[in-house]
């Protein structure tokens, strides 16, 4: 059984914006914040999964772990934002649906439980789906004025 890896690269180019010239609006100090925790995010599962190209169960785990943490980061920002508020939550939802789903795969995998495996893994091919949009929705969203 081959692990899914791949679903940890949370398409990291589309989470790298253009936002370096940002000014100090409200808005603007807040985008930044949660784009820095979602890229740090990104970075440490590519590091962790080796690109995506680890089998490692330990890897995958603590892929998991960084996860839960990237959630635990996005949700200790203050946003004020309402639209921001929306995305940030979008984005702890997804890290945290993403870790457990993570979890739930590696202990099936260990269990040698196809089963359960494969629910793991369609649990975690849903956690990641709505990456995409809220990378595009935030990244639209913080570059307009």
């Amino acid at each position: 059984m081959h692990f899914p890896t791949r679903y940890f690269l949370l398409v990291p180019a589309t989470v790298l914006m253009s936002l370096l010239t940002v000014s100090c609006s409200g808005k603007k100090v807040e985008c930044q914040k949660i784009i820095e925790v979602a890229n740090q995010a990104v970075e440490e599962a590519k590091t962790l999964t080796n690109g995506g190209e680890s089998s490692d169960p330990e890897a995958m785990l603590q892929a998991a772990n960084a996860m839960e943490g990237a959630s635990q980061d996005m949700e200790s920002i203050i946003v004020k934002d309402e639209q921001l508020q929306d995305y940030q939550a979008g984005f702890i939802k997804m890290y945290r649906n993403t870790s457990k789903a993570t979890r739930d795969f590696v202990e099936a995998f260990n269990k040698q439980d196809r089963s359960a495996a494969e629910e793991a893994l369609s649990n975690l091919q849903k956690a990641t789906t709505p990456e995409p949009k809220l990378v595009a929705d935030i990244n639209t969203y913080c570059s307009a004025n």
